[in-house]
């Protein structure tokens, strides 16, 4: 089995099966595999490794004795990533990382070195590096990664900085990172109302969720231009206390013109707040699946609308859910959810009676 693991054919299959029928022994020829070249690039063996190092006996030893013959960082960089989803495993992931910070390193090794820093054992090396990385690294891909792993490691502060990232995507992670935290408060508000990129905003509006001097943004943004802050506005206003901006998402709810995940969204803020003057709004909604050809969207939100009426308990209420029982040609997946048990927990209050 070993043996066949360089081959191009069966050779992940090889490694998987040797780690499961044989871990204690599969440790060494995986290692090996990981040196030769292609070797780090094959997650086959990185996922082998784990499975071996979980399953087998004396998997620290061996990796120790491994690491004294000196393998390439690309090597050193495949096994961090591995074993870093094992908790058992974290202070070897530090060493091998450490080990290979002094390499010189392609994009690929350092990607992996960065993915896997998140979960290794504690190492102030690896956090001045991965400070390094995210102040000077140039590849957003790199600098996200860094944030990341960073965060992981209980250093949410360094995302600070990053919030003013020339690239979208390393603002958006900042920004999530970086939720409850005061002193940003203001410039993650900015974000939300100014970055022209709806990703940027979304994030932004996500991260401000319970900080009350922030409701006024969040509230905002359930008018954003693109459906995704819109989406992310009223995600988050579902999850606040009281039904704030419950005004403009009602008027999302009953825009026939609006986008699927935001009808969506606005259906899971009228159960999560239990609002019992929805009940119009939730029977245009189920009614927009009436045509032979509703679109399976609105298929799915009068399913979704459905399950709402059945959760607010109200007279009114029911009595829609009582008249759309009976009426004839109902869709299969308006049947389903007119009959499927309603878990417990989703049920508001009885009223009205």
């Amino acid at each position: 089995m070993a043996a066949l693991i360089d081959d191009p054919r069966v050779g992940d299959r090889a490694a998987l099966s040797l780690a499961r029928t044989g871990p204690s022994f599969a440790i060494d020829p995986l290692l090996a595999a990981m040196t030769r070249d292609g070797g780090a690039d094959r997650a086959a063996l990185r996922e082998a490794l784990a499975v071996a190092a979980q399953r087998g006996e004396g998997s620290s030893g061996k990796l120790a004795a491994w690491l004294e013959t000196d393998p390439p960082s690309s090597a050193l960089a495949s096994a961090a990533l591995g074993l870093s989803a094992l908790d058992a495993h974290s202070a070897t992931v530090a060493q091998l990382i450490e080990r290979a910070l002094g390499q010189t390193s392609d994009f690929a090794t350092r990607w992996r070195l960065l993915r896997s820093a998140g979960r290794a054992g504690p190492s102030e090396r690896i956090d001045r590096w991965l400070d390094l990385e995210l102040r000077e690294e140039r590849e957003w891909m790199l600098r996200d990664a860094a944030l990341e792993s960073l965060a992981m490691r209980g250093h949410d502060d360094r995302a600070r900085g990053l919030l003013s990232d020339s690239y979208p995507r390393v603002r958006a992670h900042a920004a999530a990172v970086l939720t409850a935290d005061a002193s940003t408060t203001l410039e993650r508000a900015k974000l939300a109302r100014r970055d022209t990129w709806p990703m940027v905003r979304a994030a932004a509006v996500q991260s401000l969720r319970r900080e009350e001097e922030a409701l006024p943004v969040v509230v905002a943004a359930v008018d954003d231009p693109m459906s995704v802050v819109r989406v992310a506005a009223i995600g988050t206003l579902a999850d606040w206390p009281g039904a704030q901006g419950w005004d403009r998402i009602h008027e999302r709810l009953r825009d026939r013109g609006e986008w699927p995940d935001v009808t969506a969204a606005s259906i899971g803020y009228v159960i999560a707040h239990c609002r019992t003057d929805a009940v119009d709004s939730l029977l245009r909604v189920v009614q927009r699946a009436a045509p032979s050809n509703a679109r399976t969207e609105d298929l799915n939100n009068a399913a979704r609308a459905i399950e709402a009426l059945r959760a607010l308990q109200t007279p009114e209420a029911e009595n829609a859910i009582e008249q759309l029982r009976r009426t004839e040609g109902v869709p299969p997946t308006l049947k389903l959810a007119l009959e499927q048990p309603l878990p417990e927990d989703e049920r508001c209050p009885e009223s009205g009676r």
